[in-house]
């Protein structure tokens, strides 16, 4: 019944998708977590927006809504607060890239944890606030409320930097939106529990905004609002009563909220775009330029991923030796305790019958070891029996915990092993791959978003995938199916990047440094798939009435973006890095890269 259901559902919601009336004219990005190789990804991918030219302006100029996440949330504030203030794109890069570039961000950062003096004014002394502390003082010393500016109007409208907090499980936005004048679209900070008040939000650095989205598990712990976001000279963030202190169910807010990194719940910030969507559907007046008069707002999706979708599987270990012990078991402790226990005895025996004085010093010592050893070996040969007893475990299970004493140690330890290692694979891997795919099911389960989504994922272009990609689609053009040996090689060399928020000395040398190599891959990646969605999409004949119903101006427009599209494909397929070599030499940055081969 239910799959019945879903093939007679299936051809009706097929015919829901249409392209968009005004392709390209109001874009949505959203930039996902994934340590630096993302930011750097993010990088290339905003970089080479700015340098497509649609009806008179850039890609990167047409963008609406900007949703970040975690390592995302460090290209897309300092996008923001440039632009804010007047800078441009290669302003962006070159900040960005300069710090990416520091060798000594960690040390930094650790540094100014084990300084006394940093900790005086009532901040908590953790790594994830010292690390806040050096981005403020080396990459960004605005303040959020720097977004509120209205002198200097950007085409950024609807801005959301996404973290996770810890009082009611949800996301947690520090949002700037456009107000619209419609019930549920008013601006705040925060989710539907916690609002932040605007004038309080204003007040807080963009550096501990970064921190907030950030701060991985198991690498940082949670930064505290409002108690780690108060500097000097901040006012309403000191002022508690300010802050609402309950929800409009009725639940109460307990300060300090514990926030941390964005991905926890959504990788890829759908939420805040959808939601974003909704906001611009209603805007009204001198708004109404800026949303799309169609049945979505958002003309383009860009999901631009820089996180790796696959894992290593869990495969156990039947590994159950341990070095000395391994053998071992409680009874064996209990035979090796007595057995030490009578060495001690005998030798201070011995030690009270002799007359001389080195002897009876040495036999004391070596007596009172062995009796200690004993000791220590005859309470820990109780086993999981004895020790469960005495931390209140339930009579019903400790008295079967006796089949568990009868293991040897290696054994033991090959299940303690597996369990954690298991537990930890499904906290960092198994649940966020889950909430990644729940997210994107969230716009690609719509057939109204489909035709206007491309994932840009740092993968995509890796042998594998470009194989799997040629079975799937083998109608595409071969120019756009075959990418070539270059450009598969870099894509697999930043694919491979661990996922850090800092890069080493060694990724800094060498010919092609780490940070050019992900932000080339940014560049031939989104090029790749803004062609593959004219061929997908634009171009494709399933499509072909949507796409009959445009303007003669408009169709020639789209060739013309296809034609430079296509140029600089070739280019990339002759020099993944051409591009990125360009914006080097254009801001001075090749000297930070020779330095570092040096």
């Amino acid at each position: 019944m239910d799959s019945t259901t879903k093939k007679k559902a299936s051809p009706g919601s097929e015919k829901k998708a249409h392209l968009p009336k005004l392709p390209f004219h109001n874009i949505a990005i959203s930039l996902s977590g994934g340590g630096f190789r993302a930011t750097s990804i993010h990088l290339g991918v905003l970089s080479y927006l700015s340098t497509k030219v649609f009806q008179g302006s850039s890609l990167l100029e047409r963008v609406r809504i900007l949703s970040t996440v975690s390592a995302g949330t460090f290209t897309g504030v300092k996008y923001a607060t440039t632009i804010k203030k007047g800078g441009t794109i290669e302003e962006c890069y070159q900040s960005l890239y300069r710090f990416m570039t520091n060798e000594e961000l960690v040390e930094n950062a650790l540094e100014y944890l084990a300084d006394d003096s940093n900790w005086q004014g009532g901040r908590q002394r953790s790594l994830i606030t010292a690390f806040s502390s050096i981005y403020f003082r080396d990459f960004e010393n605005e303040k959020f409320g720097l977004l509120w500016d209205e002198s200097r109007p950007i085409h950024l409208k609807e801005i959301s930097f996404n973290a996770t907090e810890f009082n009611f499980a949800l996301p947690f936005h520090f949002h700037k939106t456009e107000k619209s004048h419609t019930k549920g679209t008013h601006e705040f900070v925060g989710n539907r529990k916690i609002h932040i008040p605007i004038e309080i939000a204003k007040e807080i650095r963009f550096s501990d905004i970064i921190a907030a989205s950030s701060c991985f598990p198991f690498g940082f712990e949670p930064i505290n609002f409002p108690d780690d976001f108060i500097y000097e000279g901040a006012q309403k963030l000191k002022d508690k009563f300010l802050l609402p202190h309950n929800v409009f169910d009725g639940d109460k807010i307990e300060y300090p909220i514990g926030l941390m990194d964005g991905g926890v719940d959504d990788n890829q910030g759908v939420d805040a775009v959808i939601s974003a969507e909704y906001r611009m559907k209603h805007y009204q007046e001198e708004l109404k330029e800026f949303r799309s008069d169609d049945k979505k707002s958002v003309d383009l999706y860009i999901l631009s991923d820089g996180t790796n979708p696959t894992m290593e599987s869990y495969i156990r270990s039947n590994t159950e030796t341990m070095p000395w012990i391994g053998n071992w078991n409680f009874k064996s402790l209990r035979r090796f305790g007595i057995m030490s226990a009578l060495f001690g005895l005998l030798v201070l025996l011995f030690a009270c019958a002799s007359d001389l004085k080195p002897v009876i010093m040495m036999c004391s010592v070596l007596g009172t070891i062995g009796i200690l050893v004993a000791l220590f070996l005859l309470i820990t040969s109780m086993g999981f029996v004895g020790l469960t007893k005495r931390i209140g475990v339930p009579d019903f299970f400790a008295r079967r915990l006796h089949y568990v004493d009868k293991l040897k140690f290696g054994i033991i330890n090959n299940m303690l092993s597996n369990r954690r290692r298991s537990v930890t694979k499904m906290v960092t891997k198994v649940f966020i791959k889950h909430m990644r795919w729940f997210s994107f099911e969230r716009v690609y389960g719509d057939p109204v978003w489909r035709p206007r989504l491309i994932m840009n994922a740092v993968f995509e272009l890796t042998e594998a995938e470009v194989i799997k990609r040629q079975n799937k689609y083998p109608h595409f053009s071969r120019e756009l199916m075959e990418p070539g040996p270059q450009i598969m090689e870099v894509a697999q060399r930043s694919l491979k990047m661990g996922t850090t928020l800092w890069f080493s000395p060694e990724q800094l040398s060498g010919d092609k440094i780490l940070p050019d190599t992900v932000i080339a891959c940014g560049h031939f990646t989104i090029c790749f798939n803004l062609l593959e969605y004219f061929e997908k999409f634009l171009y494709n004949k399933h499509y072909k009435n949507d796409y009959d119903k445009y303007s003669e101006e408009l169709k020639q427009e789209l060739a013309l973006l296809h034609v430079s599209l296509l140029e600089d494909w070739r280019k990339f397929k002759e020099n993944p890095y051409w591009m990125v070599d360009e914006w080097n030499a254009k801001l001075g940055l090749e000297r930070k890269r020779d330095e570092a081969s040096s």
